[in-house]
């Protein structure tokens, strides 16, 4: 048993009681004509539990009671809480009693008093309803807070209210406002159990593992690093042994791994003849010197051709700018009739005597500015091949510049090894300075770590950060609960078919995405806005959260024990009290369908064996013996919630 109500309590401003008490693990049917109170339970019990707002009716019951409680059985005792309501122009009392004992008497007004706050009180009866640690996080393209399941989540999947029963758009409670329909798709994957128990550990695991990979990949950083620039060293000492003579082979290789063992074998090499090494002396400079003489002149080849290309793309869009401003000017001359005869030496415009000069006809003028316009047209297709061949220069000038520098590097590199050589009298004693510059380096290498063990560490610490991360995915959750949702449209269709509703010949399901029901029909699937009448309505909620409550409870699922059902009879029976009797005991479809849904509820309190509670007020009030076993109060003639003694007085 998670939570259940056993009783639910008013006070009244001079101490007096009203308790309603419920059975529990049974179905609890409170009858009664309209106007009795039977709408605001559903917001009494709400406010005990924890409601920011208080949102039980005005009327009777505000003026009249001052405190309301509930008392709660839980796995491993009771629990009474009891709130006040608010004073007039207020939305919430923060006053608040709350008590816990094994077992608990129903405490009296005298006693009542503040010991819990409101946000106590939430987290308190969140444990006693086994909701652990949860943690809803957003993908990060969605800008939203992570959010934790309390009992206020829970509490979407107990109640259905008299407006929201027969509803054709949502199916929750609440859905209508703003912001929850969100917080139900976030926490509705915890509350079935589509994310995993240990999400959170998860999460925490993840973070640690991420925190230990993090410096073992710096120190892998770092000795990459090493390695980068113990390349560039020990090329230049292979440089420098090729020129000695010391490494025959033309080229340096650039792979760090190469270059060690190039080095290893000028260290284990044969000895050569002191001709042969006199011999090669010297070559590998003279080489870096024709390399650099290659390179300069292919540097001011390039420098000319970028300069040629860069005048000629400015030459162009002067050439452009100044033939788009001559067309301007041009243009005008469009205004003017070039088939009207004018003299050759008169204004086209007053006709008056220029002077003796022959001046161009508008004809000839008009032809000029074509032919402009086709040059500028030819000019301008031009530029994108000189844009590329300029950015090609560029890039070939860059790249020559480096290699440059590249060749500057390795002559200084062989220049001062000659320069020391010269110091050594002997051509073996500069062998065996190069040599010993070597060998010192690789005996170095060893104080450089070994990798390989790092690398596994890093390896095995990235599998494990995978295979978390793949089990926290988004895909993985929804895979779980489409999975669970199909199992629920099992018994969704099959109390379809006993409630006779519409579409029920097709297998029906909860779509957790929009939060709504949906028959999935050969023409495509049908949401429950298009399916039909009030009885459908009301028959597809019942089923949605008759399922959800049966998975609940097998799966022993962090959700009170209980669902409170306002008046599902509503769209069957008139709300009008001349007629009540009469549509109640009518021998008709409509009195058999009202007794199909709470045979249903009936038979599921009794499926599963005293571990869920239904609670439905209603104003049908059926002949038949387990419906009568069921009712709890009967609310007619002066039964009513609120005691008629506590707001008439006596004439």
């Amino acid at each position: 048993m998670s939570i259940q109500i056993s009783d639910i309590v008013l006070y009244s401003h001079d101490g007096k009681q009203r308790v309603l008490s419920l059975k529990l693990g049974k179905l609890n049917i409170i009858t009664g004509k309209s106007k009795t109170g039977k709408t605001a339970l559903i917001e009494i019990i709400d406010y005990c539990l924890g409601s920011d707002e208080c949102r039980i009716p005005e009327g009777v019951i505000r003026k009249c009671v001052e405190w309301v409680g509930i008392k709660l059985i839980v796995p491993n005792g009771e629990i009474f809480v009891a709130r006040k309501l608010p004073p007039p122009g207020k939305s919430f009392s923060s006053i608040i009693y709350y008590n816990v004992q094994s077992e608990i008497e129903i405490p009296t007004h005298s006693i009542l008093k503040q010991t819990i706050n409101l946000d106590t009180l939430i987290d308190t009866l969140s444990n006693h309803i086994g909701i652990g640690d949860n943690l809803n996080i957003p993908s990060p393209e969605e800008y939203r807070e992570p959010l934790r399941a309390t009992l206020r989540h829970s509490l979407f999947y107990t109640f259905q209210q008299q407006s929201e029963v027969i509803s054709n758009k949502h199916i929750f409670h609440k859905q209508t406002q703003e912001f929850i329909p969100q917080a139900i798709k976030d926490t509705l994957p915890y509350f079935l159990g589509a994310v995993e128990e240990d999400y959170l550990n998860k999460i925490s695991n993840l973070r640690k593992l991420k925190k230990q990979l993090r410096p073992l990949n710096r120190r892998l950083l770092e000795f990459e690093t090493v390695i980068g620039d113990g390349t560039s060293k020990a090329q230049l000492l292979l440089y420098e042994a090729q020129n000695i003579g010391l490494y025959k082979t033309e080229n340096v290789p650039t792979l760090y791994g190469e270059i060690i063992e190039s080095l290893n074998n000028v260290l284990i090499q044969d000895e050569q003849t002191e001709e042969q090494e006199i011999l090669d002396e010297g070559d590998k400079f003279e080489e870096l010197q024709v390399e650099r003489s290659e390179l300069i002149e292919d540097l001011r080849k390039t420098k000319d051709q970028l300069k040629t290309a860069k005048d000629i793309n400015l030459d162009r869009g002067d050439y452009t700018n100044e033939s788009k401003k001559h067309l301007v000017r041009l243009r005008s001359m469009e205004l003017f009739d070039d088939t009207v005869e004018t003299n050759d030496f008169a204004c086209p415009i007053c006709s008056s005597n220029l002077s003796d000069k022959k001046i161009p006809k508008i004809y000839d003028l008009k032809k000029s500015i074509e032919n402009i316009e086709t040059q500028v047209r030819k000019v301008e297709e031009l530029s994108p091949n000189i844009q590329k061949i300029i950015r090609e220069l560029e890039e070939k000038l860059d790249e020559l510049k480096q290699k440059i520098r590249n060749n500057q590097e390795s002559l200084e590199a062989v220049q001062i090894s000659n320069q020391k050589l010269q110091e050594f009298r002997d051509r073996n004693s500069r062998k065996a300075y190069i040599l010993g510059r070597i060998a010192l380096y690789l005996e170095s290498l060893p104080n450089l770590e070994d990798t390989s063990g790092l690398k596994l560490e890093i390896e095995i610490l990235e599998e494990q950060i995978s295979t978390i991360e793949t089990d926290l995915k988004d895909e993985n959750i929804q895979d779980r609960i489409e999975s669970i949702t199909s199992i629920l449209s099992q018994d969704m269709s099959d109390w379809a078919k006993k409630l006779e509703l519409e579409h029920s010949n097709y297998p029906l399901r909860l779509d957790t995405k929009r939060l709504t029901i949906l028959a999935d029909t050969p023409d495509g699937p049908i949401p429950m806005d298009r399916m039909g009448s009030g009885e459908n309505w009301v028959g597809y909620h019942l089923i949605t959260h008759f399922a959800l409550h049966k998975w609940f409870v097998q799966r022993d699922r962090p959700v009170p024990r209980f669902l409170f059902i306002d008046q599902p009879s509503q769209v069957y029976f008139p709300v009008d009290s001349d007629l009540l009797d009469e549509f109640d005991y009518a021998e008709n479809e409509d009195r058999e369908a009202v007794a199909r849904m709470y045979r249903l509820a009936y038979d599921l309190v009794n499926d599963l064996e005293a571990n869920f509670q239904i609670i439905m007020t209603d104003h049908a009030d059926l002949k038949e013996k387990w419906f009568q076993d069921c009712v709890v109060e009967r609310w007619r003639d002066d039964k009513k919630l609120v005691p008629v003694s506590w707001y008439k007085t006596d004439t």
